[in-house]
């Protein structure tokens, strides 16, 4: 039996609504809230007592500064893996998140396949991410994958068989700042032990 843990990374310093972006928003920090969610989840994992966690980040800096805070917890180093990025909006860069929601159905393309126009499509970023998580769990252990919300959603709908709109709208597989969910494996099937787990952020 094998475990997986995907955490979102927390909260970063932009201002204003949410917007769509690409390898422009590599460089974003963790704000101070993000960084207090980051080990609060850290915290959280640590009280699982995980077998022999690992903690993998994406090549971008919030999820590599929330892995740090919750390797911290868990008493581990922090590995970077290439294919955790978050997805490549195309056209639709600068645009709300909440266009996801309202306006999603544009995102359906006439094969019935799921992409961003000028972007990445569902199943090119499922084949990276995928990738990414069989490097993980090759190594052994329990991998806490940090990585991004929409990466996150389309790993789920993979490994869980659902549909590909749920990688668009809201739902169960949209996780919020610094939420994670564990995933329960064996001979290739996966299923949900918890999804969208937060824990309680200390106010300051």
């Amino acid at each position: 039996m094998q475990r997986l843990i995907l955490v979102r990374h927390g909260e970063t310093l932009s201002v204003g609504p949410k917007r769509l972006r690409g390898q422009d928003s590599l460089p974003d920090p963790l704000s101070a809230l993000g960084a207090r969610q980051a080990a609060a989840c850290g915290e959280a994992l640590a009280a699982l007592q995980l077998p022999e966690p690992r903690v993998y980040a994406s090549s971008y800096l919030r999820a590599q500064q929330t892995a740090q805070l919750i390797g911290h917890a868990l008493n581990v180093p922090v590995q970077v893996l290439d294919g955790l990025h978050e997805l490549d909006p195309g056209h639709w860069t600068g645009r709300p998140q909440s266009d996801l929601q309202t306006l999603g159905h544009l995102l359906t393309r006439p094969d019935g396949s799921f992409g961003f126009p000028g972007g990445e499509d569902q199943a090119a970023a499922a084949r990276r991410g995928q990738a990414a998580l069989k490097a993980a769990l090759a190594q052994g252990g329990t991998p806490v994958v940090v990585s991004h919300g929409l990466m996150i959603r389309v790993l789920l709908s993979e490994l869980l068989g659902a549909g590909g709109p749920l990688c668009w709208g809201s739902g169960p597989y949209d996780h919020p700042a610094a939420a994670w969910s564990e995933l329960s494996g064996q001979g290739g099937r996966w299923t949900a032990v918890r999804l969208r787990a937060t824990a309680p952020v200390p106010q300051i």
